[in-house]
């Protein structure tokens, strides 16, 4: 497996992504710790999430079925001035003190207008950067860089709050976007011969169902990883009331739980880098949902942090190898003409992550968070065992 960061298109990518991604982790906290301070209210964290569920659910797969027809890097420099502007105008309604709970609802629509594009525009330029030898060396190292970022991103995040103020760490992250922005400004991508005048984005989207239909094994990976979005990782949307109101160690502390799960992913993808390509994929994915679900029912009720810190860590590796394996599978099996299409599909993962976050913030005012996050391990563990051995009956029968 050939070192993609040998290839400087990449290499500058990569770098340009990482330090976005930074900024990213830094916002999430202050955004998080903003409207549970406001509202005190679990379902009122869940339900800014869910806003973003609609726009990602709807534009996923059109963007998907139009990005091999238009100029991504010019597309991908757009948005992410589009989402300077709306950073600042968070930041600024925040320093004026005039922001209430539905700005925050506002802006949130917003962004996710323009955030499955990004998502999916920054999955399918990948393949173009790096040969295909190298495919499984950039997906690992992406992810990584990214959450190499929210182990940063989150801890500088919950200090920044106190140093800078809420307000000052959305000023930080628009900084942050003009990495990305110049990244994309020196590396060279290859033009695309798209036909935009035969563009039927009903038809296109039909032809990647189809397509995914018709491949078990891609069909396998996106249904585990719709229900682990759907079922587990929407708990770190909770962060916040385990920080201030069960394991009471504040924003600084929120950032370090952000932290904990992030540094558990990025030695997942170390280890994925390590032993390189591994044959029976489907199995490591059953085998790391299975712990992913164990270890967030013993995260559930922790009230001692060290302990709450190491269950994160280890969900941190293996909800990082599942989805990384997944991905690869699916980048290394999609040919070309369905690249953007399928993954559009892919990433209605997105919107199953934010219906999760407005169910667990529902259950969460219902019968309590460590309640709510012990029922989500429990039914994750359960369907990711069910529905790859259901689907290897239904093949064989």
């Amino acid at each position: 497996m050939a070192n993609a960061l040998s290839y400087r298109d990449y290499r500058i990518f990569w770098a340009g992504s990482v330090i976005s991604r930074c900024g990213d982790g830094i916002q999430e906290v202050a955004e998080d710790w903003l409207v549970f301070v406001m509202t005190g209210s679990p379902f009122l964290l869940g339900l800014v999430a869910f806003c973003k569920a609609p726009s990602r659910i709807i534009l996923a797969p059109i963007f998907g079925a139009i990005i091999d027809r238009v100029d991504r890097k010019k597309l991908m420099i757009a948005l992410y001035f589009f989402q300077i502007a709306l950073t600042l105008v968070y930041g600024a309604l925040i320093t004026t003190k005039l922001i209430l709970f539905w700005h925050i609802v506002v802006l949130t629509i917003l962004d996710s207008l323009v955030a499955p594009l990004i998502r999916v525009t920054r999955q399918t330029v990948i393949p173009e950067l790096v040969p295909k030898e190298s495919l499984l060396s950039a997906i690992s190292l992406n992810s990584v860089g990214n959450n190499t970022a929210q182990v940063v991103g989150p801890f500088l995040g919950g200090i920044l709050i106190l140093w800078l103020g809420v307000d000052g760490v959305f000023y930080l992250n628009a900084v942050s976007f003009v990495a990305i922005i110049a990244s994309f400004f020196a590396i060279h991508m290859p033009e695309k011969q798209a036909e935009a005048g035969k563009l039927e984005i009903m038809r296109d989207v039909r032809e990647g169902l189809h397509f995914i239909k018709n491949h078990a094994l891609i069909l396998d990976v996106m249904v585990m990883q719709f229900i682990s979005f759907f079922l587990a990782l929407p708990f770190t949307r909770l962060f916040p009331v385990y920080a201030k109101d069960i394991l009471n160690i504040g924003p600084t502390g929120l950032g370090l739980l952000k932290g904990a799960l992030a540094g558990g992913s990025v030695i997942g993808g170390l280890g994925l880098l390590s032993f390189g390509d591994i044959k029976n994929k489907e199995r490591l994915m059953m085998i790391t949902a299975l712990a992913t679900a164990l270890f967030l029912t013993l995260f559930a009720y922790a009230k001692w942090l060290p302990y709450s810190l190491a269950c994160l860590v280890v969900i941190g590796i293996t909800s990082i190898i599942l989805r990384a394996t997944g991905l690869t599978v699916i980048q290394l099996n999609v040919p070309d003409e369905f690249r953007g299409r399928v993954m559009g599909l892919y990433h209605l993962e997105a919107g199953f992550r934010s219906f999760g976050a407005l169910l667990y913030g529902a259950m969460a005012s219902w019968v309590g968070t460590p309640m709510t996050v012990l029922l989500g391990g429990v039914v994750f563990g359960f369907l990711s065992f069910c529905t790859p051995q259901f689907r290897r009956k239904t093949r064989s029968s």
